[in-house]
């Protein structure tokens, strides 16, 4: 009989420890724009784009030069620009500095990251904190996608907060801009004041604050927006310049920023650093060029992947590679069919594509859509191109159940050899309903009517009443081109099982391959299966969670009569009832047999 293991969602776990010493070597640089025009620049891949307010248009720049980007068509604009998280770049075009941002006047122009024309943004930032209006040199990048859903954080000379600008649909949402103080940061207003949101290397979302006269802050937002929490930090050699980035790598938060030259108060050199680090991980050092231009003292910086771009004030623009340590050892994905992974023999370890490492120290790799019969994909991941270490142990096994075209993505953790893939394209649909089955039924996969069937109670929600003796496994199976398909649970030490202890009753449980559930104590149990949301119900390539749920003691006790505000009723055979049954019986509510009379 064939056995096939359910594929789990690709989960790239970063890892601590992992860091490499970074290295830069200057890849191109080209002349700058006079400063007093431009000022700030913003940088997307391979590019560096100054706003000309002379001009009225941006400048795209790279190891060719310069060449025309954007029409803003503001000819006596701030030179303020910036991009959000997607790409889409925003560059202020208002002719009112430093007055007030007026209502009905266009103060913005969104350039969406795919082309077109730009989108006028109209509106009165100030219009409910007139108090709060003043001075404002430059902006910081923005938060999520302003032509979907996001935020400009920005700060002012008169400022006593952050103000909170939401964006929809490529719009100021006026009915929720808001002041939101910044508790522990002091001396914050000044008109070259900014605010960066970045990704920490936990995942959550920070906003770093700074101008060039303070030391920085660190700040997390409450889930209601209503407050930042500031914490100061240093950075070794800091020059007071104004540009400097916040990014995570290697696990750790980080910034670029201005270095300060020994002899005097501005230079080109920078450095890159942990917040509160007594020296930079990695230094550029001083070329001499004052950066102290006409009074206006900036350097603007920025990471993106693995380069470094520099907009040294009216001196030059440059860009650089950041390189670590070579790896010891390559990783590729070698398996069959040989046209999903590139190659033109099944099998054939010095052909297989190589994967990537990533920052967190993760390999990773994505096919080319392809086009597959039904059948399987198999693959193992091979150290150096060879078969001498390969993971893992067995071949990784994905059924494709029907002809199309997909994408194979898999990941390989080099500390701890595990190897997760993902398989997208048409998905294979459980079609025959789910069983339970385990050590209570002598594993039986045969005849499912000896196994415990599961009720679909919602759409890709299942539901099966199991009495379970202590110390029983099993495993959620469905029936699959003669074979089966299991789910599974392992442990953090990934033992095979998963131990479900009463602390664990009620909890959702991702599923995973190869591995049984095993019960501490018994009982009759709920068992409840919910296909993932975001994911075509009941596919293959979704992820499931498994929860478990206290029904009765084995034995009947005392029955409870009481009325009970859960209005979630089951039968003694298990069933789901949507309200409190019409017709008396006993059944169970809250977890108890109950007297419906």
């Amino acid at each position: 009989m064939k056995k096939f293991l359910l594929l789990a969602a690709v989960v790239a776990a970063a890892f601590a420890g992992n860091a490499q010493e970074l290295q830069l070597t200057k890849a191109w640089e080209t002349a700058a724009p006079a400063l007093a025009n431009t000022r700030q620049s913003v940088m997307l891949d391979g590019q560096v784009l100054i706003n000309n307010k002379v001009e009225g248009k941006i400048y795209a720049y790279n190891a060719e030069g310069a060449t025309e980007w954007g029409v803003t068509g503001a000819t006596a604009s701030w030179p303020a620009i910036s991009k959000d998280q997607a790409g889409n770049v925003i560059v202020r075009v208002d002719n009112s500095w430093p007055g007030n941002f007026m209502a009905d006047t266009t103060i913005f122009k969104i350039f969406p990251a795919g082309g077109g024309e730009p989108i006028d943004v109209v509106g009165n930032i100030f219009v409910d904190f007139p108090e709060e209006n003043g001075r404002m040199d430059y902006m910081g990048n923005a938060e999520g996608n302003l032509l979907e859903e996001g935020a400009l954080y920005l700060v002012t000379a008169k400022s006593t907060g952050v103000m909170y600008v939401p964006f929809v649909e490529g719009e100021i949402d006026v009915d929720h801009i808001a002041l939101i103080p910044a508790t522990g940061a002091t001396n914050i207003a000044n008109s070259g004041s900014v605010v960066e949101p970045y990704e920490a290397a936990d995942g959550t979302m920070h906003y770093m604050l700074y101008w060039r006269g303070i030391n920085p802050y660190d700040m997390t937002l409450d889930e209601d927006k209503t407050e930042f929490t500031a914490t100061a930090f240093t950075l070794p050699q800091k020059a007071n310049l104004t540009g400097m980035k916040p990014f995570a790598r290697d696990g750790k938060n980080l910034v670029i920023y201005s270095l300060k030259p020994a002899d005097r108060n501005y230079g080109d050199g920078f450095a890159i650093a942990e917040m509160n680090a007594e020296a930079p991980l990695v230094t550029v050092e001083d070329t001499g060029k004052d950066l102290n231009n006409g009074g206006i003292c900036t350097q603007w910086l920025d990471v993106i992947g693995d380069k470094v771009y520099q907009y040294a004030g009216a001196n030059y623009i440059a860009c650089y590679d950041i390189a670590g340590d070579e790896p010891e050892h390559t990783y590729a994905v070698c398996g069959a069919p040989a046209a999903l992974f590139g190659m033109t023999n099944d099998w054939t370890p010095t052909e297989a594509p190589e994967m990537t490492l990533t920052d967190e120290g993760i390999y990773v790799w994505t096919s080319e859509p392809t086009n597959l019969n039904a059948g399987a994909v198999e693959f193992k991941v091979v150290q150096d191109h060879a078969w001498d270490v390969a993971y893992p142990a067995n071949n990784y096994y994905i059924p494709v159940a029907s002809e199309g075209e997909y994408t194979l993505f898999v990941t390989y953790n080099p500390e701890t050899n595990e190897v997760t893939a993902q398989l997208e394209g048409a998905p294979l649909v459980i079609e025959d309903g789910l069983y339970l089955t385990g050590s209570f039924n002598g594993w039986e996969q045969e005849n499912f009517a000896n196994c415990i069937a599961f009720d679909e109670v919602e759409e890709g929600t299942f539901e099966a009443k199991a009495d379970l003796a202590a110390g029983d496994e099993f495993k959620i199976i469905y029936p699959y081109d003669g074979g089966i398909m299991w789910f599974g649970g392992v442990d953090n030490a990934s033992v095979g099982y998963y131990l479900i202890t009463n602390d664990l009753l009620n909890t959702p449980t991702q599923l995973v391959d190869g591995a049984n559930f095993k019960m501490e104590n018994e009982g009759v149990y709920i068992i409840r299966v919910t296909s993932a949301p975001e994911l075509k119900p009941l596919s293959i390539t979704a992820p499931f969670e498994v929860e478990f749920i206290y029904y009765a003691p084995t034995a009947i006790e005392n029955l409870n009569t009481e009325n009970k505000a859960d209005n979630t009723y089951y039968n003694l055979q298990g069933v789901k009832f949507n309200g409190k049954p019409a017709v008396p019986g006993i059944y169970i509510n809250g977890g108890k047999k109950v007297i419906v009379k």
